[in-house]
C-alpha cells in the first residue's frame, strides 16, 4: 500500500503527545517531527528526556520518518548531535536546511558532504527539499549540488508548490526532465497557485500532484506522500480534507 506522513506543527498540536493524537486520529503511523519538541531542541535533551519520548512513539505505534532540522547546514556540530538523536528515536531520515543565504553553493555542497559519512554511520536518510526563497530554488540548482554529494544516504523531498511558485509546471517542467528522479524519497502532497504562490487544497491548483504521483507509482516508489500544515489556518478536519482529496486521486490512477 502506499506510504503516507504528516508533520504536526505547534500550530495544531503542542507536544508530541497531542500530536500522536492527531495522527492517531487520521489513521496515521508514520510521522514527521520538527528538531523542537516542546520548544527544546532534540540535540539538548538528556537520556531520560529522549527515552521518554522513544517510549511514546512505541507505545502508540508511531514511527518517524522524517526530522526536521532547524539549524544551516553548515552547523556540523548540531547536525553531528541530531543524526545521533535520530539513530536513538530509530528515525529514518534528517532534513538539511540548505538554504543558507550568503553561502555559495560549493560551500553547502562542502557542508553536506562533511556530513554524508556521519549519516552512514548512523543508517540514516539525508534529505534535502526544495524551497522557491532559497539557493536551491529549481531542479538546475538541486542537480548540481547532488553531482557533488550524491550518495546512498542522500536523497530529495521535492515540494511541487515550491516549483509552482516560481511558475513553472512540476511535472511537465521540473520532474519530466529531471534527472532526480530516482533521488526522491518524499513528495510533499502541497498544492496551489501560479498566480501569485497561494497555497490550495490538493486538485484545486497548479502542482500537477495526480501527474506526480502517477509517474512516481509507475516508476515503483516506496517513498512517502508528505502531508504537512501548508495551509493556512490548518487544523485536523482540513487534514482529513486534505488527505481525502489526495486519496480520490489515487483511486482514479
Amino acid at each position: 500500500m502506499f506510504n503516507f506522513s504528516m508533520l504536526v506543527d505547534d500550530r495544531i498540536a503542542v507536544g508530541l503527545e497531542h500530536k500522536i493524537n492527531v495522527c492517531s486520529e487520521l489513521l496515521l503511523s508514520h510521522m514527521e517531527i520538527d528538531d523542537k519538541l516542546g520548544g527544546k531542541s532534540l540535540t539538548v535533551m538528556n537520556g531520560e528526556e529522549l527515552e521518554a519520548v522513544r517510549s511514546l512513539l512505541i507505545r502508540n505505534h508511531k514511527r518517524i520518518v522524517l526530522i526536521n532540522g532547524t539549524e544551516p547546514v553548515t552547523d556540523f556540530d548540531y547536525y553531528r548531535k541530531l543524526f545521533a538523536r535520530a539513530f536513538l528515536l530509530h528515525a529514518d531520515n534528517v532534513r538539511v536546511r540548505a538554504d543558507v543565504f550568503g553561502t555559495s553553493q560549493e560551500d553547502i555542497a562542502a557542508a553536506i558532504g562533511k556530513l554524508c559519512p556521519v549519516a552512514k554511520s548512523y543508517g540514516i536518510g539525508l534529505l534535502i527539499e526544495n524551497d522557491a526563497l532559497s539557493p536551491l530554488a529549481d531542479d538546475r540548482s538541486m542537480t548540481v549540488l547532488f553531482k557533488q554529494i550524491r550518495t546512498e544516504q542522500t536523497g530529495v523531498i521535492f515540494n511541487p508548490l515550491e516549483h509552482a511558485k516560481k511558475r513553472v509546471h512540476p511535472f511537465f517542467h521540473v520532474f519530466y526532465n529531471s534527472k532526480l528522479k530516482g533521488d526522491i524519497r518524499f513528495l510533499r502532497v502541497n498544492d496551489g497557485l501560479f498566480v501569485d504562490g497561494t497555497a490550495a487544497l490538493p486538485g484545486e491548483g497548479n502542482a500537477e500532484l495526480k501527474e506526480l504521483a502517477s509517474i512516481l507509482l509507475s516508476r515503483s516508489y516506496k517513498g512517502y506522500f508528505s502531508f504537512t500544515p501548508y495551509l493556512p489556518n490548518t487544523d485536523i478536519a482540513r487534514y482529513a480534507d486534505m488527505m481525502n482529496r489526495f486519496k480520490s486521486m489515487l483511486m482514479t490512477l
